[in-house]
């Protein structure tokens, strides 16, 4: 049986950009792809995270994740205020066109963003290889990074190096980068080398530095989610609230230590209703200040101080 689908008989559509149905369909859950579909449905509109999860009928440290899900691949932007960017700034990018494959002297009128209009066959690969031995050098090491090194990486990579005029060393640091990430797909690598390329970055040196601040980003805001859904927050932390957030990231705070403070913050204050962020951080620098660095110390410093205090109070009476 032959399956196939009849746009006339459902009435309005709205569409779905072919980067996640050729790219996602096999890496995203049904979670993600619920978000994602909700969010392009409602083209224009922004939303709480609280009113996804109740559209969707799923908590809401799971819309939390699918939001972080595609934002870390560059699908969905957020906004620095705290609510959502509008989708229909999302796919931004103008749609790849087909063009003739110039070998050499490419300049920036010329560039694309993938290799998908690239028209080249695997044995014009195996010419430019036999005649290009640093293309041959880069293949060769290329294929130690893909369980599956077929012609549509062949070509990518023949694309990024010939097309782009990115050096090998400075595509096997973009290889080695998404390959420690276990993100080593091919319109991942073509865009990292695309942004590159737009940026003058085609040494080593320069790609050095610019993919340790990919690094910093991807672990700032890994961070900056955790505590997030920790301190169950709607909105994104303003830049006051970030500043404390990132100084106990520098500070090599754990998070069941952030936790712990949080709980008493709150204790102490009576609500969560408003983020005492600035009392947790009182906390965990008179922890510092005492070389505590774990739960258990932490419980055990608080109870100590309880049983002095109340001797204290005892001897008043």
């Amino acid at each position: 049986m032959r399956y196939g689908f009849d746009c006339g008989i459902w009435g309005n559509l709205f569409g779905v950009p072919t980067i996640i149905a050729d790219n996602f369909l096999k890496i995203a859950d049904s979670s993600q792809l619920k978000v994602l579909l909700y969010l392009l449905r409602n083209n224009g509109k922004t939303f709480e995270i609280s009113e996804i999860a109740n559209a969707l009928d799923i908590s809401e440290d799971t819309v939390c994740d699918s939001l972080l899900f595609w934002q870390q691949y560059n699908i969905l932007p957020s906004d620095e205020t705290g609510t959502m960017a509008e989708v229909n700034s999302i796919f931004s990018a103008p749609p790849a066109e087909k063009y003739e494959y110039i070998p050499e002297n490419q300049n920036d009128s010329y560039l694309r963003n993938s290799s998908e209009g690239l028209n080249i066959t695997p044995s014009e690969i195996a010419d430019m290889i036999n005649s290009t031995p640093k293309l041959n050098e880069l293949l060769v090491v290329a294929q130690k990074y893909f369980e599956n090194f077929n012609f549509a990486t062949q070509r990518s990579l023949v694309w990024i190096y010939q097309y782009l005029g990115l050096p090998a060393e400075v595509i096997l640091m973009i290889l080695e980068y998404c390959s420690s990430l276990k993100r080593l797909y091919i319109w991942e690598i073509e865009a990292i080398a695309v942004d590159f390329r737009k940026n003058g970055i085609d040494t080593p040196k320069l790609a050095e530095v610019a993919i340790e601040h990919m690094r910093d980003y991807a672990e700032n805001a890994s961070f900056i989610t955790r505590i997030k859904r920790m301190f169950d927050m709607q909105r994104a932390p303003v830049t006051k609230q970030r500043k404390y957030i990132m100084n106990w990231k520098s500070e090599n705070y754990p998070y069941e230590l952030i936790q712990l403070a949080y709980d008493k913050a709150v204790e102490k204050t009576g609500n969560n209703a408003r983020i005492p962020i600035e009392y947790i951080d009182t906390i965990l620098k008179r922890w510092k200040e005492k070389n505590i660095s774990t739960v258990e110390e932490a419980e055990k410093d608080d109870l100590d101080f309880k049983n002095v205090f109340g001797k204290k109070k005892k001897k008043k009476v």
